[in-house]
This record gives structure tokens, C-alpha cells and sequence, in this order.
């Protein structure tokens, strides 16, 4: 089974995600950070679930339903690690 680690720019996208949800609802704020988190607590176990990103399969993107849209996360998976480099809401310009 493969570590899932958090890059820092990945935790400072989930709190901001964190903190715009909750000006609209704290409790939904709190289910969001928790979907995101057991979604990619599963790339333990299924490191390539998400669709390759680049050409060279470097890099991956894993979609997680959240309300009416889905929230993205990219990802590496290498050496047995799975490395969360960014998360973002699908309808973000990205």
C-alpha cells in the first residue's frame, strides 16, 4: 500500500477551499474537507484510480463529487508514494 503526503500548497488550497464553503455553510465546509481527504486516503490503496494528466503519466487527476460539481485533485504517484500537489473546485481557471 502505497504513504499519501500532502504537498503544502495542497493543504493551503484545502483550507481556502474550507474557508469559502464555510461563508456559506460551516457544516458543508467540514463534509467537503472530509470527502476530499477519504478520496484521497483511497489513492492508498488505488494510486492510479485518477486519469493521467500529461503525456508522460507523470502526473494524475483524480475528480471527487462534491454537491453539484467535483473538486480535483493532481497528484504523483512514485516509489510507492502518492504525492497531493494541488486541489481545486472543477469550476476554478485552472
Amino acid at each position: 500500500m502505497a504513504i499519501v503526503r500532502w504537498l503544502p500548497e495542497a493543504l493551503n488550497d484545502l483550507k481556502r477551499l474550507h474557508a469559502y464553503i464555510k461563508l456559506h455553510s460551516p457544516s458543508a465546509a467540514k463534509r467537503a474537507v472530509v470527502t476530499l481527504i477519504e478520496a484521497t486516503d483511497r489513492l492508498a490503496e488505488f494510486p492510479e484510480k485518477g486519469r493521467p494528466w500529461d503525456l508522460a503519466m507523470e502526473f494524475r487527476e483524480l475528480s471527487v463529487r462534491f454537491g453539484a460539481r467535483d473538486y480535483i485533485v493532481r497528484y504523483r504517484y512514485v516509489d510507492d508514494e502518492v504525492i497531493i500537489i494541488r486541489v481545486w473546485h472543477a469550476l476554478e481557471d485552472r
